[in-house]
């Protein structure tokens, strides 16, 4: 039988899931040189914020591991979105 906390467990992982898949689909996007990518990155980031929003709304405390996680997708697709910004105002001032 499943009790609650291994209900909450999953749906944290299922979260996870979601940042996971997201991040993995905008650096797809970017190894394309879509010009999408920023799009896709700030969507990443906010798909991952809101991911780890509902984390929090689950009983879960503000040092829980997949929290932290979601958190650290985050900063990886803001990361991302930040490096291609930089590298078309490269590409621009090459032009």
């Amino acid at each position: 039988m499943i009790g609650e906390k291994d209900t909450t467990l999953l749906e944290k992982t299922l979260l996870l899931e979601e940042c996971m898949n997201a991040y993995k689909y905008a650096v797809e996007t970017a190894q394309k040189k879509s010009l999408l990518v920023e799009d896709m990155a700030a969507s990443c980031a906010e798909v991952c914020k809101k991911a780890a929003e509902e984390c929090l709304t689950l009983g879960t405390m503000e040092n829980d591991k997949i929290y932290l996680m979601c958190l650290e997708y985050v900063q990886l697709c803001e990361e991302l979105e930040k490096h291609q910004r930089i590298e078309q105002e490269d590409m621009k001032k090459s032009v």
